[in-house]
């Protein structure tokens, strides 16, 4: 019965366990090389990712007590406006629920254990970069687990690939790298490129998703919101259409937890240094598909079963896939990378038959041991100077406590510690389903061969390295100091209790529960899947299945031990064509089984057959190649696109143009020379005419007519005047009467007195 949802004490806390180590990377990358000047800002690193790591400890530890002992229905949401778009309302916050608590913590965990062992195994190579990228790295991942809506977590999404690209590329000033790995520069564009291709399929599904709940007048990219639109609305959406929106999802958790066929990064990623692949492929990165469709579940079960079946078989053939190319890798890093992807795809398994709760709960198991097996490779390569597993042998003796928590983590693996609970659980409900999905059988023979696999591959890594004797003993091997054991250590604790917790909580084979309160694959169900009950599979169905798997793994590696394991102080020699010989003094019953054995493998080996399925596997199924290929096809069809429209679009659209051009000049020049130089000489014509006309009148109106006219009138005037003004004061007074007289005449004139 699902309780009333209560309120966290520890919740407010939860707002800075992203951003702790957000601010710390900023702090490190500028003021790293003056706080801690031996080891880089390390200490400061260190303190973040503590910090973090309490919080998530305290937050989530209180979500699982409650989930435990009060059986409570935890979902609750601290959010505030990060910005509006029209009407839709973009929040910043946390989800605290269930899913969140358990991924979280376990990246907090591995991501401060990283920190730790980085002060030692990055002491001479560590930079205030490097451990700003990885506070970054896990404030990214932090970030996404905490998310309350598609965006927020789409941003830690592009934030985790921006910090893997600088990781994995670490090293991109290094100029000579080992025959047959890829310079992490390379490596790193690869990364990159690779994982956008899902990103865009995301981005994609994201914005569709949106405009459904748009349609229905509540847009929101809320995970809450939309979860509850669907189950309101369920009648009234269209099923194909969100497989469609689901499998564009799934794109993006491809692309990210490098499934078939996006899966061609991760073994490249091996490049940058052990902690930063102890980071991506154990609990952060490569999990965060895995997360992603966890927490979008809802859209999965919306849509119709087909979304899931791709889902299934996706993870199957990425799962035996991986499984098979692990069993030639000579690099002790590239064994555990295509470990990782054989795991996600169990994952990816779990997750297509409907049981979203073994997945996740191999997710808290993988993280766990992978993590300790990627950690005891990078003390491998720190002690004995290489990571080819042919040139080392008898470390067990130099190094004891990494052989020790090496074996922890490699049993883990295989099936015997606590994944046996988690691959066994995937494996059940992969069969159960298949009884009613006829096309999931070949899922769940895939997960069943892939198990035999993954016993044999790690012990036959496991057996190259730590028993025996030295092959190169001019590395002179050691064990690494505390600062690199102490979180060895503890991962291989936590999955020895993890692992004891399981059995208490239900006895495999006898499934017996001796403390039903430590049931845990049991409560997964009740915490991530409330609203749905949990699968009743049949008893006999459960026993035959984990005894299988316990036989299958014990089969595994007894055959890892037959073929690989070097008795009686034996000298294993590797040739170049991929065969192996071990020479010994002693002889028992058993070296004559192994002898026997190892003759069979040789010779199988040395035919035709089996030199090429070895150079098949060795190739990665040539999926590499295949997609360099493409690239290259594409590149050369693309320039022979590009020439013939260079030759048959653009020089014609060129030479017509300077047609029109060479045309528009000749127009151009007629219309120079007849119309405007026309209109010029035109123009000056009638200009000269008017100069003329105005020089004419000018001269004979002007200066003949008017000027000197008036000055002969003037000079004509003055001659009569002259001859009036005679200086006689008779004559003037003469004159003044008659001017006199004349003027009064004018005036009785005018005043009528005289007569007209």
């Amino acid at each position: 019965m699902v309780e009333e949802v209560v309120h966290l004490i520890f919740s407010d806390f939860a707002v800075f366990i992203p951003i702790i180590p957000i601010v710390a990377s900023f702090i490190v990358l500028f003021a790293g090389k003056y706080v801690d000047k031996k080891a880089y800002g390390n200490l400061i690193a260190l303190i973040a990712t503590g910090a973090s790591f309490i919080l998530t400890l305290l937050v989530s530890g209180e979500i699982i007590l409650r989930l435990l002992l009060d059986h409570a229905h935890i979902e609750q949401k601290i959010a505030a406006t990060w910005f509006h778009v029209g009407d839709v309302k973009i929040e910043i916050g946390v989800l605290l629920d269930p899913l969140a608590a358990v991924v979280s913590l376990m990246v907090a965990l591995i991501a401060f254990l990283v920190v730790v062992y980085s002060r030692s195994y990055m002491s001479h190579e560590g930079s205030p970069r490097y451990y700003a990228e990885i506070n970054l790295f896990a404030a990214a991942m932090l970030t996404l687990c905490l998310s309350p809506n598609f965006i927020q977590l789409f941003v830690g999404w592009e934030l985790m690939g921006v910090c893997s690209y600088l990781l994995i590329g670490y090293f991109y000033d290094k100029e000579v790298v080992p025959e047959g790995q890829p310079h992490p520069a390379s490596a790193a564009k690869k990364a990159f490129l690779t994982t956008k291709v899902g990103d865009i399929f995301l981005f994609a599904g994201i914005i569709l998703l949106y405009l459904e709940t748009l349609n229905f007048g509540q847009p929101t990219f809320d995970f809450i919101e939309v979860r509850d639109l669907l189950e309101a609305q369920a009648i009234h959406f269209d099923p194909m259409w969100f497989v469609f929106i689901a499998l564009l999802i799934f794109g993006g958790a491809v692309g990210k937890s490098a499934q078939f066929p996006l899966h061609v990064w991760l073994p490249d990623a091996m490049a940058g240094p052990t902690t930063v692949s102890c980071l991506i492929h154990s609990a952060t990165m490569v999990k965060a598909g895995i997360f992603l469709i966890a927490r979008s579940y809802f859209v999965f079960e919306f849509a119709d079963s087909d979304a899931m079946l791709i889902v299934a078989l996706i993870g199957g053939i990425t799962a035996i896939m991986s499984g098979t190319i692990a069993l030639v890798q000579t690099d002790i890093k590239g064994v555990l990378a295509f470990s990782t992807i054989s795991q996600l795809g169990y994952m990816t398994i779990g997750l297509g038959v409907g049981g979203m709760a073994v997945a996740i709960f191999h997710v808290i198991n993988h993280g766990v041991f992978k993590a300790l097996l990627f950690l005891s490779a990078g003390s491998v390569i720190h002690g004995a100077g290489t990571q080819d597993i042919r040139e080392m042998g008898g470390l067990r003796e130099k190094m004891p406590q990494t052989s020790i928590v090496m074996l922890i983590g490699s049993l883990s693996l295989a099936g015997i510690g606590n994944g046996f609970f988690s691959k066994d659980a995937i494996i059940l409900h992969t069969l159960d389903h298949a009884l009613h999905e006829p096309l999931v059988m070949l899922v769940w023979l895939s997960a069943v061969i892939t198990a035999f696999l993954t016993a044999f591959y790690i012990f036959r890594l496991w057996f190259l390295v730590f028993p025996g004797q030295s092959r190169k003993p001019e590395h002179h091997a050691h064990e690494s100091d505390s600062w690199m054991t102490r979180p060895l250590w503890t991962l291989a604790i936590v999955s020895l209790v993890l692992a004891g917790i399981y059995f208490l909580g239900n006895i495999p084979v006898l499934n017996i529960e001796l403390i039903p309160l430590l049931n845990i694959e049991h409560h997964m169900f009740e915490w991530l899947e409330p609203l749905k009950p949990a699968p009743d599979i049949d008893k006999g169905l459960t026993v035959l299945t984990q005894l299988s798997s316990l036989i299958i793994a014990l089969c595994g590696i007894g055959l890892a031990y037959i073929v690989y394991y070097p008795r009686k102080n034996a000298t294993v020699t590797f040739s170049a064509d991929g065969t192996f010989k071990f020479e010994v003094s002693e002889k028992d019953s058993i070296v004559g089984i192994q002898e026997t054995s190892r003759s069979v493998i040789r010779s199988i080996k040395l035919t035709f057959i089996g030199r090429g399925i070895q150079r098949l596997l060795e190739k990665g199924y040539y999926i590499d190649d295949l997609y360099l290929g493409l690239v290259h096809v594409i590149y050369a069809y693309y320039c022979e696109l590009m020439n013939w429209l260079e030759k048959n679009i653009f020089d014609n659209a060129v030479r017509f143009t300077g047609r029109i051009g060479y045309e528009l000049c000749g127009f151009s020049r007629w219309w120079d020379d007849t119309v405007v130089d026309g209109l010029v000489r035109l123009t000056g014509r009638a200009s000269v005419a008017l100069c003329g006309l105005a020089k004419a009148t000018d001269e004979r109106v002007i200066d003949h007519g008017i000027i000197r006219g008036s000055a002969k009138g003037v000079m004509k005037t003055g001659g009569y005047i002259r001859r009036v003004q005679t200086g006689v004061v008779e004559n003037y007074a003469l004159y003044s009467l008659m001017g006199a007289i004349t003027i009064i005449i004018i005036g009785l004139f005018i005043a009528g007195v005289l007569p007209l």
